[in-house]
């Protein structure tokens, strides 16, 4: 029997992606190949964890088999990542597999199996690991009353990325804003040797104090280091 799908590929991001070019950094674009179609993200410049944040769908796809079979036994999805090269064709990064999470169109699309959650799949490049992919994917099967029977997709927020659909809320991770401070502590140098203090403390136990040359070293020497030692 011919059953038709669609595919919804959800790619969040990846990370710790191999450089390819002689900066240090990459290009990196992902393709995602499923049966005879393929799609690719936009490509983001100069990082090795690129956030895509984008949604690729896969329209009219056709598989034959029994209904159950598809459900438990989907095709395996194919996700390479590139580097865009300028001049010339684009630098493979590596690959990774995917199985999508089905729904036949007499099920609900509801938790706990819907809407699917991220998950991270290893990239490899040959034998080597090569980052991870974070992504999730759903083949929605589309039923006698069309795609309008389909969950619908939430339209961009951002204009400036034009027809570049996001990954939809309720899969995509609830970001919140964060402010960095970074304070500049003075070290002040030492000659290379500890200066030793030592002394008698509470219940005659003897406790020294060493200064380091890495430590901070202040009025109120914050940064000594003290040890208590038990007399015979």
């Amino acid at each position: 029997e011919k059953q038709v799908f669609q595919l919804r590929a959800h790619m969040y991001q990846a990370r710790s992606l191999f450089a390819a070019d002689s900066s240090g950094l990459s290009d990196p674009f992902a393709r995602v190949f499923f049966i005879s179609q393929s799609q690719c993200t936009e490509v983001l410049n100069e990082t090795l964890c690129p956030t895509w944040d984008q949604l690729l769908v896969f329209d009219n796809v056709e598989l034959y088999g029994e209904a159950h079979e598809m459900r438990d036994d989907p095709p395996i999805i194919v996700i390479e990542i590139y580097d865009q090269d300028t001049v010339g064709k684009a630098d493979f990064m590596g690959r990774t597999f995917a199985k999508p999470v089905v729904k036949m169109s007499d099920e609900q699309y509801c938790p706990p199996r819907f809407p699917p959650q991220l998950e991270y799949y290893q990239i490899y490049r040959g034998n080597a690991t090569a980052g991870d992919l974070l992504a999730a994917f759903e083949l929605l099967q589309i039923g006698p009353g069309g795609k309008s029977d389909l969950p619908p997709i939430d339209g961009p927020t951002d204009m400036d990325r034009g027809p570049i659909l996001p990954v939809p809320v309720g899969i995509r991770p609830v970001l919140s804003r964060y402010r960095v401070e970074v304070t500049n502590v003075h070290v002040q140098p030492c000659l290379g040797q500890e200066r030793v203090s030592k002394g008698v403390g509470r219940a005659g136990g003897n406790w020294e104090s060493r200064i380091h040359p890495w430590e901070p070293a202040g009025n109120q020497a914050a940064a000594s280091l003290k040890k208590n030692r038990e007399l015979d």
